[in-house]
């Protein structure tokens, strides 16, 4: 049985290997598809296990700690 169309903002594409969007071309899917790409890029090095333990959150924590006291060393 079909789904019926929704007129929802929810993201209908799937992304290729090779970054072709296929699906409904709205712009806000292709800014979900430049976000993914963003994110794929920026974890690169990082496990997949690394990443749902919250590495990232626990990175952004520790830099937003330290990023100011070296600041106001270089100041």
């Amino acid at each position: 049985m079909d789904r019926p169309q929704s007129s929802t903002s929810t993201p209908m594409f799937v992304l290729s290997v090779e970054g072709e969007l296929m699906g409904v071309d709205t712009p806000a899917n292709r800014e979900m598809v430049r976000r993914i790409e963003a994110c794929v890029r920026a974890c690169e090095g990082i496990s997949t296990d690394e990443l749902e333990r919250g590495i990232v959150a626990d990175m952004r924590r520790v830099l937003a700690e330290v990023v100011p006291v070296l600041q106001q060393r270089v100041a």
